[in-house]
């Protein structure tokens, strides 16, 4: 084989190998931003992703939000919208959600309502106290990248990078997953590994310093609440490190702290995982945050102001 043979059988094999990609990632569609009808199901959507095209469906009817991590999925957001007072919540619970995903997202809402003459009412804030100050997942990796209506990036840049990667891996096991084949596939849940330096603290305390004045300069209700940790999560953590954090937390802003109850660890049933709590312990939370009557105990949550 002539040397030019050879450069062009090098150029066909890196096409058929990109057109392959392309394919694949379309159909396929790991991360759930094409569209795509052919995988019913995902094991690593982009959750960021999901959660903004939800907003910018409808823009219009959204006249508070509620920010959290994927433990705010339970909260019953008609309930919270009664509470607030308001017509409906924006759900941005993203997966390991932090300040970091947050502040973009409600400055990009004041900007909207700069046209639209003051929407935004209320803000329904969760912070981990566990995870603050961590690095975050924000616009880390391939499955927690924010559209470019929110980052401000070129789209040809946001949807090139979803088309050319290749993600061997995340495509087998979504076809395994379809195909209904036992798997025991990587979590795509970030654990942490003990105690650990927080290398983001004083970035992130910065930006909920900026959202808290954000909130305040545009009349807007800032409820924030940190919420319950288990005990058995808490064996992977430095219990004063995240004491420390709280403190810090409720120097900056009013919240109401849900703490490390013995007895909530004590009951399984009210867990989904041992990071994740039932959609009973979301209601509880509510009730005390908005002083309706509750079955929880009388000391289930805190009142932490600066």
């Amino acid at each position: 084989m002539n040397s030019r043979s050879y450069v062009v059988a090098v150029m066909c094999a890196a096409v058929a190998v990109l057109a392959v990609t392309v394919a694949a990632n379309v159909s396929i569609d790991p991360q759930g931003v094409f569209g795509s009808r052919l995988i019913r199901s995902h094991l690593n959507p982009n959750g960021r992703y999901r959660a903004y095209q939800a907003y910018a469906a409808s823009p219009s009817k959204f006249d508070a939000v509620l920010f959290a991590s994927s433990r705010g999925r339970v909260f019953d957001r008609e309930v919270l919208a009664r509470y607030l007072d308001v017509r409906e919540v924006a759900n941005f619970s993203v997966p390991f959600g932090m300040v970091t995903d947050y502040l973009p997202i409600l400055e990009l809402m004041l900007r909207e309502d700069a046209r639209a003459r003051g929407r935004l009412k209320a803000v329904f804030l969760i912070l981990d106290p566990d995870y603050f100050g961590e690095s975050p997942w924000t616009n880390s990796e391939i499955g927690n990248f924010w559209p470019p209506e929110v980052t401000g990036e070129s789209r040809f840049r946001f949807w090139w990078r979803y088309l050319t990667v290749f993600q061997y891996n995340y495509w087998k096991v979504d076809v395994f997953h379809e195909l209904g084949i036992p798997r025991s596939p990587a979590s795509a849940t970030k654990i942490a590994a003990g105690p650990t330096p927080r290398p983001d603290l004083a970035r992130q305390a910065e930006m909920l310093k900026r959202f808290v004045e954000l909130c305040r300069a545009h009349d807007v209700r800032l409820v924030v609440a940190l919420p319950p940790l288990s005990r058995q999560n808490m064996l992977e953590f430095d219990a004063e490190d995240v004491d420390r954090n709280v403190k810090g937390i409720s120097s900056i802003v009013p919240v109401w702290d849900f703490g490390r109850p013995d007895w909530l660890s004590d009951r399984a049933d009210l867990w989904e995982d041992k990071v994740h709590f039932s959609g009973e312990v979301s209601t509880m939370m509510l009730q005390r945050i908005f002083g309706v009557k509750t079955e929880a105990p009388e000391n289930f949550g805190s009142f932490r102001s600066p």
